[in-house]
């Protein structure tokens, strides 16, 4: 009998993260940090050091939706999600750079990646987004594969992250329809 995924007994929302959740904010981000530090280039004992301010900014303009957009996952008492859509069209044309996505353990393969995506994209195509960008670790092929599950194809461009340990990652897109 092929092994089923454990589906969290918890019921989780996907939403946009509220101006005043900084501290949700800050926590499912240090938890990204901690479970997967290869996968990002902020450190967690970067992240640990941050001022209060900072991550009070964060909350503010993800919530905001006019340059970014931050989505959570969450339930009354725990945060299990995180997906953020950048838009600033004169860097990047009209393609949506995400970043920071992350889905705690407890949480992983009941759908909440995908609505998280799905909710970042639907953001970016109101900004008029076209297609949008991210990077992936060499690897992190779990997080390849989810990619790819979503439509988004590697590309060609690669980066060299300096910040230790050093290693590579790779650019994928999707056409946003």
């Amino acid at each position: 009998m092929p092994h089923s995924p454990e589906v969290p007994s918890v019921s989780y929302t996907v939403r946009t993260v509220r101006s005043d959740e900084w501290e949700r904010l800050r926590s499912i981000r240090l938890e990204a940090l901690a479970d997967a530090p290869e996968a990002f280039i902020t450190t967690l004992a970067e992240a640990t050091a941050f001022a209060d301010d900072l991550w009070i900014e964060r909350a503010r303009a993800g919530a905001a939706g006019d340059t970014q957009v931050t989505v959570i996952a969450v339930s009354e008492a725990d945060t299990v999600g995180l997906a953020v859509g950048l838009w600033d069209p004169e860097r990047s044309g009209s393609v949506m750079p995400v970043v920071s996505v992350f889905v705690a353990p407890r949480a992983r393969r009941c759908g909440l990646g995908s609505a998280m995506m799905d909710a970042v994209h639907a953001w970016g195509r109101g900004k008029g987004a076209t297609s949008s960008s991210l990077w992936v670790v060499d690897g992190n092929d779990s997080a390849r594969r989810f990619y790819e599950g979503l439509g988004y194809r590697r590309t060609l461009d690669r980066h060299r992250i300096t910040v230790p340990p050093v290693r590579w990652e790779t650019r994928m897109t999707l056409q946003l329809r």
